[in-house]
């Protein structure tokens, strides 16, 4: 997989430092720049030009990128008029001027236009707007109301390239030419910075800075984590997974689970379930395994549980599973907590040479909070007591979830949440999914957090997680290594959801079912993605135009 880079303002500069360092000249970055937007105008948006086009240009590198942009569009016979704010105040954007002085028309747009390049401020913009920017600005904002289609060069103007904030007065766009990186604001605040088109720049080598620049895997590039099946795979061959939780009365999420890991590939799925659970699991999902779960050892004196017979032996059931996950409606009471700790110390003291994955979620995770703090320990010291022996853990907490892990609030800082994160799964020893808009992985070894920034509100519903779940252990029930399984799978969960809201032409009236029958074209489009046209990295669709896509 290619890692595309998210970058803040800082990592941007430093890679683009980098290439010029390695030989490229400052103004041949500029000059890609606004070639390669000039040139997803001019294929993309052909049926806005006959109005011509009005350029926003302001004093620093953004502006440069404007005049280019400009100038590139003249050249094409597009009617372009340019409004500069000030003088250019860089080298790089002064020759930008000169260059396309002799293609460009200057003055006030005339109000026709029908598309608008907002080239302004760029990622060193911070604070409130201030004049001539802010008229600017407003000048954009009527153009919008107006209909026009608002192309913005690398952020909308006013958007924090670092934090996402969004000052007052800033015009949202329809689309954002995000030039060689995607700046971490533009992830942050979507239904802001519009589609998202990754451009490159000329940055090659410095793309791959070894920084903390969070990472935004582009699974379409030879897709090497999603094998094609043998023609001849059998159900053995595919992955045997159980998922353990279904309380009395919540069997619906073990139930969403098992759904779930089927369209991943799962080849046999078991759900370990509590024994009133078992009929509702088989009935909803009769592809499953279900079983009771597994009655409590003599020894343990625990007379609470009155699971039917192990049989066989749901504890041997899971002992053959390639990768098992605990948590969706596990419940939180006595009954629930010793199971967990059976299963887990089974899982670390099983004596096997495989490595086998597991996924903690949901209650799960609650549990190993009100162990650690009966035992007065950090959440993360007793999950990596219990998963000492494997390689594979994956956790999937949302953000209350995490708060109870971490023991405080999660940060409302971006940077401050993904240090706690990072610093949780260093601590842990396991990889650590943090459920949001976007989603973001850590790893223990301290590596770059991972991003999937996709998925609508069908998700912020009960249950979806317990849809992430089991995609996540059926990719590590397949032997996917469990940082790519947790970010292929979220990605895959959130593109579902993309595609459901499409179908649906918004989120009322959708329920995760319309998700689980997008799941083969998300699938496919994360395996096989879409041509690309020339310079053009990465896409990213609107939050605000998914709905109307299949209109």
């Amino acid at each position: 997989m290619t890692a595309l880079r998210v970058t803040t303002a800082a990592e941007a500069a430093a890679r683009d430092h980098a290439a010029i360092h390695a030989g490229v000249p400052s103004f041949n970055l500029m000059a890609q720049a606004g070639s390669t937007a000039a040139a997803l105008v001019l294929r993309d948006y052909a049926d806005r030009l006959a109005y011509g086009v009005a350029v926003y240009a302001g004093s620093g590198n953004n502006g440069g990128d404007a005049y280019i942009v400009a100038a590139q569009l003249a050249r094409a016979g597009v009617a372009v008029r340019v409004h500069a704010t000030a003088p250019p105040r860089t080298a790089d954007a002064t020759r930008a001027l000169a260059l396309a002085q002799p293609a460009l028309v200057h003055g006030a747009p005339t109000g026709h236009e029908r598309l608008v390049v907002d080239g302004l401020l760029g990622t060193g913009h911070q604070g409130p707007l201030r004049e001539p920017v802010r008229a600017a600005c407003a000048r954009i904002g009527l153009a919008r109301d107006g209909g026009a289609t608002i192309v913005a060069l690398d952020l909308p103007s006013g958007l924090e390239a670092d934090s996402g904030a969004i000052a007052d007065g800033s015009v949202p766009a329809h689309v954002t030419a995000c030039f060689g990186t995607f700046k971490r604001g533009v992830l942050l605040a979507r239904p802001h910075a519009g589609r998202l088109v990754l451009l490159d720049i000329g940055l090659d080598g410095a793309a791959a800075l070894d920084d903390q620049a969070w990472i935004l895997p582009d699974y379409a590039d030879g897709a090497p984590w999603f094998a094609a099946m043998a023609w001849d795979a059998h159900k053995g061959r595919r992955g045997r997974v159980a998922i353990v939780g279904g309380h009395a009365g919540m069997a619906g999420a073990v139930s969403l689970a098992a759904q779930a890991a089927l369209h991943a590939g799962a080849g046999l799925v078991h759900a370990v379930v509590d024994a009133p659970s078992v009929a509702a699991v088989q009935a909803a999902v009769p592809q499953a395994l279900a079983e009771a779960w597994p009655t409590p050892d003599a020894h343990r004196g625990d007379g609470a549980d009155t699971a039917a017979d192990d049989g066989p032996g749901a504890m041997d059931t899971l002992a053959r599973c390639d990768a098992l996950a605990l948590g969706p409606g596990l419940g939180r009471g006595a009954r629930s907590a010793a199971l967990l700790e059976r299963v887990m110390t089974a899982h670390r003291d099983r004596d096997c040479d495989r490595d086998r994955a597991l996924v903690l979620d949901a209650d799960a995770l609650w549990l190993i909070a009100d162990v650690a703090q009966s035992l007065g320990t950090d959440p993360a010291a007793v999950m990596r007591h219990w998963t000492r022996s494997a390689r594979s853990v994956v956790c999937t907490p949302h953000p209350g979830e995490f708060a109870q892990l971490l023991g405080r609030a999660v940060p409302a800082a971006w940077d401050e949440r993904a240090a706690a994160l990072q610093a949780f799964a260093v601590r842990s020893g396991a990889i650590v999914l943090l459920k949001g808009t976007p989603t973001l992985i850590a790893t223990p070894d301290g590596a770059p957090l991972q991003v999937a920034p996709y998925g609508t509100p069908v998700l912020a519903t009960g249950g979806s997680g317990d849809l992430l779940t089991g995609v996540i252990v059926a990719l590590l029930g397949q032997g996917i290594a469990p940082a790519t399984a947790a970010a292929a799978g979220a990605a895959a969960h959130g593109r579902a959801a993309e595609l459901a809201t499409a179908r649906l032409g918004g989120v009322l009236g959708g329920t995760l079912e319309a998700v689980l029958q997008a799941f083969p074209e998300a699938w496919h489009g994360l395996a096989h993605g879409g041509a690309r046209a020339p310079g053009v990295l990465a896409e990213l669709p609107s939050p605000l135009s998914i709905a109307a896509r299949f209109a």
